[in-house]
């Protein structure tokens, strides 16, 4: 719990400072042209966002992969005709009654076993298989889950990012205060009267 908060607030802190300084040297680079320090801030909080964003969308991809690979459908739940010829019947219906389980745990769908008389039966779960599959379908909805909050965060970051970058040029086009003039006008930068020599 404690980690889950620490990780919160990691995020908001970097979060913020990220699209502040985003907007501050957008609004800078808009306002006073091309400069070292606005292009520092910006390519650093645009670093930090790439980079946030980047993450999430990671996470994202590598849920969705996960969740892909496990709910693919089996090839088949029923056994070929002449499936386990040379295992002897215990061994065969063991087998096939494991294969019919996995089939079950992994789809849901109920396949066939071959019982040890030879013939076909169909696989009945029992209460600890219908327990071990609700575990998987319980997973595999939180993994879904969290798929889609990971993909939603990767898009909150862009836009996000790109609404920082956009009010900081709308705000340049603020008016800005007068330049300084040898005649004593006030300062850009300080906004105090300069004396003449």
């Amino acid at each position: 719990m404690t980690t889950e908060w620490i990780d919160f607030t990691l995020s908001v802190v970097g979060g913020s400072t990220a699209f502040l300084c985003l907007f501050e040297g957008t609004r800078r680079l808009g306002a006073y042209g091309v400069h070292r320090k606005a292009v520092l801030i910006t390519v650093l909080a645009a670093a930090a966002c790439v980079l946030y964003g980047g993450f999430a969308y990671w996470k994202y991809a590598d849920m969705k992969a996960t969740v892909g690979a496990g709910q693919r459908k089996p090839a088949s739940t029923q056994l070929p005709v002449n499936w386990g010829r040379g295992l002897s019947p215990e061994r065969k219906e063991v087998l096939s009654l494991a294969r019919a389980r996995q089939a079950f745990m992994e789809s849901g769908t109920l396949g066939s076993y071959i019982d040890r008389g030879g013939e076909t039966k169909s696989f009945a779960p029992t209460q600890e298989d219908l327990l071990r599959r609700e575990r998987v379908v319980a997973y595999y909805s939180r993994a879904e889950y969290t798929a889609r909050a990971s993909l939603a965060e990767a898009v909150l970051w862009l836009i996000a990012g790109l609404l920082a970058v956009l009010f900081g040029l709308v705000m340049s086009f603020e008016k800005a205060p007068p330049r300084a003039s040898p005649s004593g006008e006030p300062d850009e930068q300080s906004g105090e009267a300069r004396s003449s020599p």
